[in-house]
């Protein structure tokens, strides 16, 4: 008996460069919104480390009829000390830790080296990149990639009781003293961490262009820059920096600007470097002037908490003297819609 065999046909050379081809379109046109997709789903984590650290705020209001201060020193130098997110700690399940702290109220090398090396998720925003793990002062932590507001004005750390925000480092701040009212002002919202780079190279937007007092000294109104002022720093810092520093946003709890807090006085994203004054912003010390705005990497601006607790997506495009105000808890003057 004869059996007859069937004859197989296979592709041909031209059929299956066709299927490659639209298995390649497909997928260009799939790209796009699976990368959508996962930065929504960054975005929203995002959002929800904004809102579980303002939420621990008002916690540690409710307990101690106040915020906490953005410094306390623990070393024997000014600048080995702690910010508001040591004291957070107890209301962000992280107690253990802190009752560790207390029992070590002056024990610089326990804070610099376990503390500040502890990671802590609620601290870093999934969409920014990896905090530098090495740097050439040393300087290096797990990352953090939120800061507290410590408003429009244009000094940082040591401005003593002219912070106009809802933070200061030497004096206190509560509730009351939000006369704007909570969910008229800026809390919190995010920053980046540096690069690690080393030598006099940084590299925007992450790292921190410092420049000198003077262009920050000239400024007319120190708590509302106008924007050809904030050009004037902008521009010395991105074209002729006199240095940078690339491990900011690396120890959450080290209280230094561009560590534990950010300010207002420039928008979302700005187009020039985060810029500091005579020292040393972001790096082993800190500085008495700076520009250190909000910044992520969400397409578009950044995620922030009110004073109320709420939390909201500030747009890049946001006005600058509106921005400023937002910041600035006791200026009077009505917000309107952002």
């Amino acid at each position: 008996m004869n059996v007859r065999r069937m004859g197989l046909r296979g592709f041909t050379l031209v059929e299956l460069l066709v299927v490659i081809a639209i298995i390649g379109i497909l997928v260009a046109l799939l790209l796009p919104a699976i990368q959508a997709a996962r930065e929504a789903a960054r975005r929203s984590q995002c959002s929800n480390n904004v809102k579980q650290l303002a939420v621990a705020m008002h916690n540690f209001h409710d307990a101690h009829k106040k915020f906490p201060r953005n410094y306390r020193q623990v070393g024997g130098n000014a600048w080995e000390a702690i910010g508001a997110n040591y004291h957070l700690l107890p209301f962000i399940e992280q107690a253990s830790l802190f009752d560790e702290g207390e029992s070590r109220p002056t024990d610089w090398n326990w804070f610099r080296n376990t503390l500040m090396n502890t990671p802590i998720k609620g601290f870093r925003c999934p969409s920014a990149l990896p905090a530098p793990t090495t740097h050439p002062n040393g300087w290096t932590g797990p990352g953090t990639n939120y800061g507290w507001s410590t408003g429009s004005s244009v000094q940082t750390v040591w401005a003593g009781n002219n912070f106009n925000g809802m933070f200061a480092y030497q004096h206190d701040r509560a509730m009351a003293d939000v006369i704007d009212g909570l969910s008229n002002t800026l809390m919190l919202s995010e920053f980046l961490s540096g690069s690690g780079m080393s030598g006099t190279t940084g590299l925007y937007p992450y790292d921190i262009f410092y420049t000198n007092n003077g262009l920050f000294t000239s400024v007319v109104n120190q708590d509302f820059p106008t924007e050809a002022e904030l050009v004037a720093i902008g521009s010395q810092a991105q074209t002729s920096p006199s240095g940078v520093r690339s491990n900011n946003g690396t120890l959450w709890a080290w209280y230094s600007a561009a560590q534990c807090t950010l300010t207002t006085a420039a928008p979302p994203n700005w187009a020039y470097p985060s810029a500091g004054g005579d020292c040393c912003p972001g790096g082993a010390h800190d500085w008495g002037y700076g520009i250190i705005p909000p910044r992520s990497l969400h397409p578009g601006g950044v995620n922030a908490a009110m004073g109320d607790a709420s939390v909201r997506f500030i747009n890049n495009s946001i006005d600058v003297l509106l921005f400023q105000r937002l910041g600035n808890r006791r200026d009077r003057h009505p917000i309107g819609n952002f």
